[in-house]
């Protein structure tokens, strides 16, 4: 067994003839090792030392999420119907309710921390050769989870957007835009303010995961846990634990003072080649996917210029704030890789785009599992082998991505779906296109005028049926018992000090 001492003690143990040479590492002993610092690492950091848990947590410094904010809202980037046929109805159900709850918790700690949430929105859009799917999304979504979807047809969804360029939108309530930056450092406020010890490392990791006790070891010291919790794209890398399938991204922010866009949430276009955009004041945030990776900085302003004018035609040839480039993003799937895989080490990876939810989503299934031994985290056990890394996943996302394109681009003349008041009363085929505007300016404005009439009413649907939902939602949650699935405790499960 190794002895702890001290730094001054190791030298001073040192031989003379060795002391010109590495100094050995320290060794640090705790109950439950993170590694990351991500929103679901900093999280579970907090909760475990909370509860008396000896916490270290090995910070990666790394960021590596989009430039734009991101957003508390339930759901999952993969479709509904698919979730329901990888886990059931009832397992998919529990999992939509599990992120609300991760949603709502978000919300609290921002609110309690004094981070400034909103503006309220979260939608989901699509260009016309997918608004089927979205409609079937609606369709799902409504009856696993009254009320926490509104499906917004074409008119409106210009109103809001200030775009012809989308055929639908599925609003996704409760959803409230956030900063990530200021979340985090909250986060870690509250972690040290916990008793959690925080300590920076460089360059990869060395672990040793089997047995009772877990050895990870930096270049600085050798920590030594019960418990490991790998977090976040930085931390997965480093470990090298497992190859996961990462998408190229390239983002930008664009200046567009001529553009009425009176929506401010979070916008999301689902897909390989989707895109991700919100407005604030006369500024578009701009983020998509794209097919290889852009290299430079140019190219990467080039390649999102193009993407954004798609949606925006105003954005023309105006020069791009914040381009990035050799942006490269986890892609899980769709569904967060939240499971346990060697025996006492957990593994958290937010799928991009929903890693704020997904984060808090994570800690309560692995705390649970440490702390409470709640097995709720099997729920996503199914999905922990679904990232395809290597050349065959590159070419899966490649040719996934261009298929979606073309689609998108031979598919653009087609019909738009109409209003759709009644979600059980859904069109059996696609309705014809609406009559082109008049010329008259004054008819123009009339109908511009009654647009936005309409999507305010729609907003007003959506926050009364946020409201109502999150209502039902508490309701059912204090009269059902909460399914629990106990696993067994070992002494694995026990820190030392309770033994």
């Amino acid at each position: 067994m190794t002895q702890t001492v001290s730094p001054r003690a190791a030298v001073q143990q040192a031989p003379a003839s060795g002391r010109s040479g590495a100094a050995p590492k320290r060794t640090l002993d705790c109950d439950v090792c993170v590694v990351g610092d991500d929103v679901a690492g900093l999280v579970v950091a907090g909760d475990l030392a909370s509860r008396g848990r000896d916490v270290i947590l090995l910070s990666t410094g790394e960021v590596t999420w989009l430039p734009l904010d991101g957003v508390l809202a339930p759901g999952f980037a993969l479709p509904t119907l698919e979730l329901v046929a990888r886990v059931g109805e009832a397992d998919a159900q529990e999992l939509l309710i599990l992120s609300a709850h991760a949603a709502e918790r978000g919300l609290r700690l921002a609110e309690k921390a004094g981070v400034s949430a909103g503006p309220r929105g979260a939608l989901a859009v699509a260009r016309a050769h997918a608004a089927d799917a979205l409609v079937r999304e609606h369709e799902i979504r409504q009856k696993l989870a009254p009320d926490s979807t509104v499906l917004i047809d074409a008119q409106d969804v210009a109103a809001l957007l200030g775009t012809s360029a989308f055929a639908a939108a599925l609003g996704v309530v409760p959803a409230e835009r956030i900063a990530t930056a200021p979340l985090r450092a909250a986060l870690e406020t509250a972690a040290r303010a916990a008793g959690v010890r925080f300590v920076p490392i460089d360059g990869a990791l060395s672990a040793d995961l089997n047995g009772l006790r877990k050895y990870i070891t930096t270049s600085r010291a050798r920590v030594r846990a019960f418990q490991v919790v790998v977090s976040g794209a930085g931390a997965f890398a480093r470990m090298g634990t497992r190859t996961v399938q990462t998408a190229p991204w390239v983002c930008g922010i664009f200046r567009l003072p001529g553009v009425d866009a009176p929506y401010a949430g979070l916008v999301e276009e689902r897909g390989p080649a989707g895109a991700r955009f919100h407005w604030t004041g006369d500024r578009l945030a701009f983020a998509a996917s794209a097919a290889t990776t852009a290299f430079t900085r140019v190219g990467a302003a080039r390649v999102v210029r193009r993407h954004a004018r798609e949606v925006y035609a105003e954005v023309g040839q105006g020069v791009v704030e914040g381009g990035r480039a050799r942006l490269r993003l986890p892609d899980t799937g769709g569904m967060p890789l939240i499971h346990e895989g060697e025996r006492g080490v957990w593994y958290a990876l937010a799928s991009s785009g929903s890693e704020i939810t997904h984060g808090f989503m994570a800690a309560s299934l692995i705390v649970g599992a440490i702390a409470e031994r709640d097995d709720r985290i099997a729920l996503l056990q199914p999905f922990a082998a679904a990232a395809r890394g290597g050349w065959a996943g590159r070419i899966a996302r490649f040719a996934g991505f261009w298929h979606a394109r073309l689609a998108a681009k031979l598919y653009g003349e087609a019909k738009p779906i109409p209003a759709v008041t009644d979600a059980t009363a859904l069109p059996e085929q696609a309705p014809v296109l609406p009559p082109a505007l008049d010329a008259s300016p004054a008819k123009a404005r009339r109908r511009v005028a009654a647009a936005t009439s309409a999507s305010r009413r729609a907003a007003r649907a959506a926050l009364h049926a946020a409201s109502g939902w999150a209502e039902g939602l508490a309701a059912r949650a204090a009269a059902e018992p909460r399914r629990r699935r106990l696993r067994p405790e070992t002494d694995e499960d026990v820190p030392p000090q309770r033994r």
